[in-house]
């Protein structure tokens, strides 16, 4: 782990990624490796994004299919560990946000550049399609001999029953992903009880209880990239606009939401714990 002042935090997941350290001039010695360099961040979030949605995806894909696997805790707990393992893929590169809502956030309270936001966002999205069509492929013939209604789930979210309102669909994504936020800056806070190596498990282990605890009223996207990337990939391949307009064009729920609540949990640790570093609230 590199070493960080204590009177600065940079980009999250915070202390993984030193920022505005002078580094040894990079040489590439191959033209793959000059574009890998150049572009690596936006590489990391691609392959730790696939990794999240293909572990998470494919939890779902157990769960509809297989009778041995009918656990709503074992889904979760399968999109903990993507999120994991995502993060132990990327995070010493690029600070494994793997969500947009996440990057957003760090954009607002902890000095994430626009220009990194933008790149971060599309890996994202492009990495969740990517893990989308890995699970596609890997339970195609399952997919194909199923009703179009019973596998659409595996790859977007949405009201979980008739008896769950959009207004508390709303809710529920929003709260979740304050939850998430309030982990992961938390654990990455060197005033408080930073979790070094063993954060990307915490957190992980966050979304799992976040999923079993809070998570049946929608699936708990609370990632923007996660739930509409996916949409994309099942629109085109076989469920049409089915993606977008079904319980009522819910699909701006798990775009919006998580965004908002994102900026809520972020707004509420500095409100109320964070004093390590520079943020909106502390200057």
């Amino acid at each position: 782990m590199p070493h960080f002042h204590h009177s600065h935090e940079s980009d999250p997941l915070i202390e993984r990624v030193e920022r505005g350290v002078a580094h040894p001039k990079y040489e590439a010695h191959s033209k793959w490796a000059g574009i890998r360099h150049k572009f690596r961040k936006g590489f990391a979030e691609f392959l730790g994004t696939a990794i999240l949605v293909a572990f998470g995806s494919g939890a779902i894909a157990q769960l509809v299919f297989s009778p041995n696997n009918a656990s709503w805790f074992t889904m979760s707990l399968g999109w903990g560990l993507g999120l994991t393992f995502g993060i132990y893929v990327a995070g010493g590169v690029s600070g494994a946000h793997l969500n947009p809502a996440v990057s957003l956030a760090m954009v607002i309270f902890r000095g994430l550049s626009w220009a990194d936001f933008i790149v971060y966002s599309i890996a994202q999205f492009a990495g969740a399609f990517a893990g989308a069509l890995v699970v596609y492929i890997t339970n195609y013939s399952a997919i194909k001999n199923a009703a179009a209604e019973a596998t659409i789930g595996i790859f977007i979210t949405g009201r979980q029953s008739d008896a769950v309102s959009t207004s508390a669909a709303f809710i529920a994504e929003f709260l979740g992903t304050a939850l998430l936020l309030l982990v992961i800056l938390s654990t990455s806070d060197k005033g408080n009880t930073p979790a070094g190596n063993t954060q990307p498990l915490i957190i992980g282990l966050a979304l799992t209880a976040i999923g079993t605890s809070f998570g049946y009223e929608t699936g708990f996207a609370l990632n923007p990239a996660r739930d509409l990337a996916p949409r994309f990939f099942t629109a085109l391949f076989g469920w049409g606009l089915e993606a977008f307009s079904r319980q009522g064009w819910y699909f701006w729920v798990p775009i919006v939401a998580p965004f908002l609540g994102a900026i809520g949990g972020a707004f509420t640790y500095d409100l109320l714990v964070y004093a390590s570093g520079p943020s909106p609230l502390n200057n």
